[in-house]
């Protein structure tokens, strides 16, 4: 049994190698010259991607409408079902079981064209009045090609590949589906898809990217189990699976035609079909990419690049193992295999793999919406945006009538039209990333070299594995065991090496050493009487702990510097919106405590607490390498904000978990637990009782070490002189002379 590109038809002269030939040979060439042009930044920047993924470097002040991982799951979620599933499909069924081999390497080479097309697409994107952005390549390449005409020309291509490759294709896929698999009759499932689509469309690409940040981890979650649960028996060794992937794809006997030409065809159209299956240079991701809120266009170019090797690389692999294992490995033995699956449909396994498909379908529907919406627009405006939704819509649910009226041969041919529109609007797209190679490469130089990312790979490895593990739980552990009572023989030893370790001054300590009964109590021992001294001049703001200054400064409006070229919003420290506004334009000082360090937190003046604000957060670690590195770090860990009224104005007094912090506790309301299983954010304000607090006195304590974080109102403080960055400063030192008095206390909060 022929595929359908190799078999007789009116579509052979314009579907098979004479159209998907050249599409492979120029995407290969602009991947490999984006490649050697940029420098290999998909090995360079691996791991960075990664991190920037996870949401580590994420910069909630930058504009944009969607976070970087929204984006990305909108990007591989619409290109799994129709993509890597049935393109792995289709090129086995050309070229057999070794251009899995080929398919891994041509993705290494092309996923730059990822990373240019999202850089670009965010660099010349337009912001309308009403905060909506356009993006796409057709503004790129109107812009910096100065080629309007070519981007009108791009834009009405990828409509009508909108309309048949993004629209109809997809949607009888999950006619098929829900008609075959889910037992819908007549139209009751399209409809029922229409409707999920509409009302995911109309709350805009925010609600596209909500979406798919959900359903795309859902759809995978849902694919890998029912992967494991259907063919998990039937599954052959897997490493024998890819030696014979590699030996077969040097096999010239294993490749059809014959020569060297009918090698070049078999290998060009099998690996066409796959990379234009992934929606590869069609510019859908580059649509969607072009919103992301970020503060480096290559940021999001990065992200972009790891779709192709989630494609290539894990989808491929596993679609191509399960038909290796089951023998299907030739044009009608895959041609075949769905029936097996149908065999087994109303069983659970089943089931759920009709349901991971209906995540990715659906998702794809709605990125492509959004595609030619976006294209729509640049057109004829607004209007005929409004018109092509209707169009959209309408299309997709005719196509599924016809379906039902006409059978397989109308996916068909559903499937040979948006194929080859797809190529044809490929074409623009793939010469003009080569010519703008060029733009691209600044923008990722100047994104390296001005963010602070010049990371070395120890360094992502070691935030991508901070990110990974589950941070509360370890440090819930940590804490756990750090409050256990050991007998005495096992407890003073351990807690001498301690002190040695991290040449903690004994004889400060409140009791000695062996007087410890864990080293929970150790840690957040009380110190002698005389061991501090608290400046008594009544306008002197001292120093709430012992430990060493990391940062300060003047709060730029709303914006506090973290380390050097990383900063974050007080709005997303505090949480607080009813005392957030008295903090911008004021001053900060970042207090990090060391093992080493006295781990209770006092008052840095007298006055009236007024409340506080928790925020479960994560707990990442807070030493420099964490600092320098994961942006936006405080705003991202558990936080415990007390809100301190005095004469001269409002402090805010934030502890900041980290890593291996069992406990924040305060002084002033023992209800307050952090770091439960069950967290939730929590404001309180003391409204019924006025909690006054002297300078100097306690305030709470880490159980093991943190950060402490002091945000002053605006124009209320002198810094003292001897506030410098990597100072070792003790508790009750003058760190700054409040100016005058404003309000007398104690007063309602």
């Amino acid at each position: 049994m022929e595929t359908f590109f190799q078999g007789d038809s009116n579509f052979t002269l314009i579907l098979g190698s004479d159209i998907l030939s050249p599409y492979f040979y120029l995407m290969l060439l602009a991947g490999l010259y984006l490649t050697l042009r940029l420098g290999f930044p998909q090995i360079r920047y691996l791991f960075l991607s990664l991190k920037i993924l996870t949401g580590n470097m994420d910069y909630k002040s930058s504009k944009g409408q969607l976070v970087h991982s929204q984006a990305f799951f909108a990007g591989i979620g619409s290109s799994l079902l129709t993509g890597s599933v049935l393109g792995t499909a289709l090129a086995v069924a050309y070229g057999g079981i070794g251009v899995i081999f080929w398919i891994w390497v041509v993705s290494l080479f092309v996923m730059p064209l990822r990373l240019v097309s999202s850089t670009l697409a965010i660099k010349f994107r337009n912001q309308l009045p009403s905060g909506r952005y356009l993006s796409g390549p057709m503004y790129f390449i109107e812009k910096s090609l100065r080629a309007k005409w070519l981007a009108v020309a791009f834009s009405l291509g990828s409509i009508f590949t909108v309309l048949s490759f993004g629209g109809v294709f997809p949607f009888l896929s999950l006619t098929y589906i829900a008609k075959e698999g889910l037992n819908f009759r007549g139209m009751s499932g399209p409809i029922a898809i229409a409707v999920i689509l509409l009302f995911i469309v109309v709350g805009g690409i925010r609600r596209v990217g909500k979406t798919a940040s959900v359903l795309a981890p859902l759809g995978i979650i849902l694919f890998i189990i029912a992967y494991f649960s259907l063919f998990g028996e039937g599954l052959v060794a897997f490493f024998p699976y890819l030696q014979d992937v590699v030996s077969q794809a040097f096999s010239i006997k294993a490749l059809e035609g014959g020569g060297v030409f009918g090698i070049l065809r078999t290998v060009s159209v099998s690996l066409g079909v796959f990379f234009l299956s992934t929606e590869t240079a069609v510019g859908k991701s580059s649509g969607v990419a072009g919103v992301v809120r970020t503060d480096y266009a290559a940021k999001q170019g990065l992200v972009s690049m790891l779709a192709t090797f989630f494609e290539g690389f894990i989808m491929a692999t596993l679609v191509g193992f399960v038909l290796y294992s089951f023998g299907a490995v030739n044009a009608e033995a895959i041609f075949d295999f769905p029936t097996r699956i149908l065999e087994n449909r109303e069983s659970i396994p089943a089931l759920v793999l009709f349901t991971s498909f209906l995540c990715f379908g659906i998702l794809s529907l709605a990125g492509w919406f959004y595609t030619g919406e976006q294209n729509a627009f640049y057109i004829f405006g607004e209007k005929f945006a409004n018109f092509f939704r209707i169009l959209f819509l309408g299309v997709i649910v005719l196509s599924a009538f016809i379906y039902n009226l006409y059978g397989t041969n109308v996916f068909l041919y559903a499937m040979k039209i948006g194929y080859t529109v797809a190529v044809v609007a490929s074409i623009p797209l793939l010469v003009s990333l080569i010519l703008l190679g060029k733009s691209a490469n600044l923008e990722l130089k100047k994104y390296i070299s001005e963010s602070g990312a010049r990371y070395e790979i120890f360094k992502d490895i070691y935030l991508l594995f901070l990110t990974l593990l589950p941070k509360n739980l370890i440090s819930k552990i940590f804490g756990y065991f750090s409050t256990l009572r050991l007998p005495r023989f096992m407890m003073i030893p351990l807690l001498k090496a301690f002190a040695k370790a991290y040449k903690i001054n004994l004889n400060e300590a409140e009791l000695e050493i062996q007087e410890y009964a864990s080293l929970n109590q150790f840690f957040t021992r009380a110190l002698r009487a005389e061991a501090r001294i608290i400046d008594s001049a009544s306008n002197a703001v001292v120093s709430p702990t012992d430990s060493k200054i990391t940062s300060f400064g003047n709060i730029n409006q709303s914006t506090i510097i973290q380390a050097k070229g990383i900063d974050y919003s007080v709005k997303e420290l505090l949480g607080s919106e009813k005392y957030y506004s008295s903090f911008i334009n004021g001053k900060y000082i970042t207090f990090y405590l060391s093992p080493q360090d006295y781990h209770r937190i006092h008052s840095p003046f007298g006055g009236q607490i007024l409340g506080y604000y928790y925020e479960p957060g994560k707990l990442f670690p807070v030493n420099d390498l964490a600092v320098l590195n994961i942006r936006g770090l405080f705003p991202k860990n558990e936080r415990l904000i007390t809100f301190l009224q005095t004469e001269y104005g409002k402090v805010a007094v934030i502890k900041v978990g980290a890593s291996n912090v069992g406990k924040i506790r305060v002084t002033y309301d023992d209800k307050i637990v952090t770091n439960n299983w069950i967290r939730f954010s929590k404001q309180h304000i003391y409204k019924d009782v006025s909690i006054m607090i002297d300078k100097g006195s306690e305030m709470g304590r880490f159980e093991m070490g943190s950060t402490v974080i002091l945000v002053f109102e605006n124009d209320t403080i002198d810094l003292a002189p001897n506030v410098r960055l990597g100072e070792k400063i003790q508790y009750g030192t003058v760190i700054g002379q409040f100016k005058k008095k404003i309000v007398q206390l104690p007063i309602k909060a």
